[in-house]
């Protein structure tokens, strides 16, 4: 069941956009809107952590302000907010004062319930549009907004809703279409770990995997231990399918445009947190 968060402002949530500048001030912004013939890299890098971040006390999650939108995710190692601190790029010495860190390596995987099209039998990024903006909307929720993607030949107009709570892991996701046609297939999930793997996918839209991944590539001693999990709303699924690289969930619009699913992830980071991949399956199970 999708249940959409009920708290509304507290100060257990945090949600910004961050500029890069050269003199490490990283000033807050609200919004940012680029032409879709913006290179892709150059918006990446213009952002502190390369996109919109969003966090609750367990987790926290980047959507990558690129063609890929990709959602990354950072785990804590205690219940508390702290990326305005860290900003996604912790160092070893705030590792070892207690903080988390990025923990996901994606590579071209559908990351932790990053939403895509899906054509010639593969996920597909969102390439070309007229405008893409990011927005805060307030201190739990995210806003992506294309304009004009081209989808199957025809121009689709695109809202991601990216919000949390601050009782919950969870990461509510709403995105809402219109324009789309018929025969359009979308698709969300969540990646397969790098190492030792472990997973399931059910017909009723509910996946979870388990594993190990190295986040950072420069650093192959940190080695994190990572689960994920999808809840989408039975309304909106189509199919399920596992292929080399994720757990697949195929998606279409409700009656009011909309797909709605949350994305669980925990990592064995978090000190009080899942251990094992089949305590997590459990959980994720009950969902």
């Amino acid at each position: 069941m999708i249940v959409a968060c009920s708290v509304y402002a507290s100060a257990q949530t945090d949600a910004y956009i961050k500029l890069f500048d050269h003199h490490n001030q990283h000033p807050r912004i609200v919004s940012i809107t680029y032409p879709g013939d913006a290179n892709t890299l150059d918006m990446y890098n213009s952002i502190y952590g390369h996109g919109a971040v969003i966090e609750n006390p367990w987790v926290a999650y980047r959507v990558y302000m690129d063609n890929r939108q990709s959602l990354d995710l950072y785990v804590k190692a205690k219940p508390q907010l702290e990326l305005d601190v860290t900003g996604f790029y912790t160092t070893p010495e705030q590792l070892a004062q207690g903080y988390g860190c990025d923990v996901l390596w994606a590579g071209k995987s559908i990351a932790a319930g990053s939403f895509r099209g899906y054509q010639d039998g593969k996920p597909v990024t969102i390439d070309t549009v007229a405008t893409r903006t990011q927005t805060i909307l307030d201190n739990h929720t995210a806003q992506v907004v294309d304009k004009d993607w081209m989808y199957n030949g025809h121009p689709i107009q695109m809202e991601q809703l990216y919000s949390m709570c601050p009782d919950k892991r969870d990461l509510y996701v709403t995105i809402k279409l219109s324009g789309y046609q018929p025969g359009d297939v979308f698709c969300t999930g969540i990646q397969k770990l790098e190492n030792d793997n472990k997973g399931f996918i059910q017909p009723n839209g509910v996946a979870g995997s388990w594993g190990s991944n190295v986040p950072d590539k420069n650093h192959p001693e940190l080695v994190e231990t990572v689960g994920l999990g999808i809840v989408v709303s039975p309304e909106n699924i189509v199919s399920v399918k596992e292929d080399d690289l994720n757990y697949l969930v195929f998606v279409r619009p409700d009656a009011n445009g909309e797909i709605k699913y949350r994305v669980l992830a925990c990592g064995d980071r978090d000190k009080d947190g899942f251990k094992s991949a089949d305590e997590w399956f459990k959980f994720v199970k009950k969902q």
